[in-house]
C-alpha cells in the first residue's frame, strides 16, 4: 500500500563523487521501501550503491525525479524545511567525521547543540543516546582512543539523537573484524526494534544480508538492476551483478585447494563446477542421479549443506560434473527446468 511506502523514489537522476573523485550517475531510479524494513544495496564500489544512499539522504541533491519520504515530496523543498526533515534521516557510515578535541558525549550531543538546544538537555539526550548502543560508561573517553567499533557506535549514537525512522548505513561493517562486525550487526538489529527503524545498508556482507535483511536492491553502473527477496537473492539471482556476488560467496566456502585452481573459462582438461539449490523440489536427488546417467555424465559431490535465509531453509550442493562442456550445460538446464536451481560457477583442471 502507498501509505506505508516511507521511502520512494520517481526517475530520480543524481550525481555525486566517488573515492578517486570519479563522477557516479544514478539513472531513472524507481524505489520504494515499506516502514520498518530491513534493505540491503549491494554492488561493485562504482555502482552507485553510496550514490542512492547519499541521494536518499539530501547529501545529493536529484537532477530529475522526485525523492518522497513519509509522503513528503523532499526535493524541492525550501532549505529550513529540509533542514527539518533531513532530521528524520539518520546517515552513518565507515568513516565517520567526528571533532578529536572534544569528549564522545560533546560528539554526539552536536547535532542538537547546532539546533539550539540548551547544553544540559543536549548532554542527558546524548547520554541516552550512548546507553542505545552500549556506550553509557565511555561518555568522557577522548575520540582519539576508540576503536574502529566504537567510532561506528558513536556515530550510531549521534545519528539517533534527532530520533529519526530512517537509518542509511554506509559500509559500515566493511572495516569491521568478524568478531566487531557481528557485534555492529547485532546492535543495527537491537535499535532498528527499539527504534523502530527503517534501515537501507550498502554493503556486500552476505552474513548480514541473510541473517537480516528482508530485500536487497541490487546496483550496477547507477541503476538498479535487480530487486528481490533476501532468499531470491541466494537461491535464484536474476542480474549478472547479483550472480556475480553469490558465485564470489560460493567460492570463499570452496576447498582453498579448489579455489586456486578455479577459472571462469572452459578450458581443455577441465570439468564444470555446479552450485545447485533447492527449497521444495520433490526427491532432488533421485532427479539428479537420474540426470547424470540420462547425459552419460559423472559427478563428485564437494559439498552439500542447509542454511538458513531469513527463516526459510536453503539447500545447497556444489558438484564437480564431469563430461563435454555442451552436454553440461544441457543437464544444468534441464535441471533448472525440474526444480534444482543450477549455475555453472567455474571450471577446474582434471586430474587424470
Amino acid at each position: 500500500m502507498e501509505e506505508s511506502h516511507i521511502i520512494s523514489l520517481k526517475e530520480v537522476d543524481s550525481t555525486t563523487h566517488g573515492s578517486a573523485s570519479e563522477q557516479i550517475n544514478l539513472k531513472n531510479i524507481n524505489l520504494t521501501v515499506n516502514a520498518g524494513e530491513t534493505v540491503a544495496v549491494i554492488g561493485r564500489s562504482d555502482s552507485g550503491k553510496h550514490g542512492l544512499l547519499r541521494c536518499i539522504a539530501l547529501l545529493d541533491r536529484p537532477l530529475t525525479g522526485i525523492l518522497s519520504i513519509d509522503n513528503k515530496n523532499l526535493t524541492f523543498m525550501a532549505s529550513s524545511e529540509l533542514c527539518q526533515a533531513r532530521r528524520k534521516i539518520a546517515y552513518i557510515t565507515g568513516k565517520p567525521t567526528l571533532m578529536h578535541s572534544k569528549s564522545i558525549l560533546h560528539n554526539v550531543a552536536l547535532p542538537l547543540l547546532i539546533q539550539g538546544t540548551p547544553k544540559d538537555e543536549a548532554y542527558k539526550l546524548a547520554g541516552i543516546a550512548l546507553g542505545k548502543v552500549n556506550l553509557e560508561s565511555n561518555q568522557q573517553t577522548p575520540v582519539t582512543s576508540l576503536t574502529t567499533m566504537q567510532l561506528l557506535q558513536v556515530d550510531m549514537a549521534r545519528s539517533l539523537v534527532n530520533n529519526p525512522s530512517i537509518m542509511l548505513a554506509d559500509d559500515v561493517l566493511q572495516k569491521l573484524d568478524p568478531k566487531s562486525a557481528q557485534i555492529a550487526s547485532n546492535l543495527l538489529e537491537k535499535i532498528k526494534h527499539t527504534e523502530k527503524l527503517t534501515i537501507l545498508i550498502s554493503t556486500n556482507d552476505a552474513n548480514y544480508i541473510k541473517a537480516y535483511c528482508d530485500s536487497v536492491i541490487v546496483m550496477q553502473q547507477g541503476m538498479i538492476v535487480e530487486r528481490c527477496s533476501t532468499y531470491e537473492l541466494f537461491s535464484q539471482p536474476q542480474s549478472d551483478t547479483a550472480k556475480e556476488f553469490i558465485r564470489i560467496f560460493a567460492k570463499h566456502e570452496l576447498p582453498g585447494s579448489l579455489r586456486k585452481r578455479i577459472t571462469h573459462r572452459a578450458l581443455a582438461q577441465h570439468h564444470a563446477l555446479v552450485r545447485i539449490n533447492f527449497h521444495d523440489c520433490l526427491a532432488p536427488e533421485e532427479i539428479l542421479s537420474n540426470s547424470l546417467d540420462a547425459f552419460d555424465l559423472r559427478m563428485n559431490i564437494i559439498q552439500a549443506y542447509q542454511e538458513a535465509i531469513c527463516g526459510q531453509t536453503l539447500n545447497l550442493m556444489v558438484i564437480e560434473i564431469f563430461g563435454e562442456f555442451d552436454t553440461v550445460e544441457q543437464v544444468v538446464e534441464f535441471l533448472n527446468h525440474n526444480g534444482l536451481h543450477s549455475e555453472i560457477i567455474g571450471y577446474v583442471p582434471t586430474i587424470a
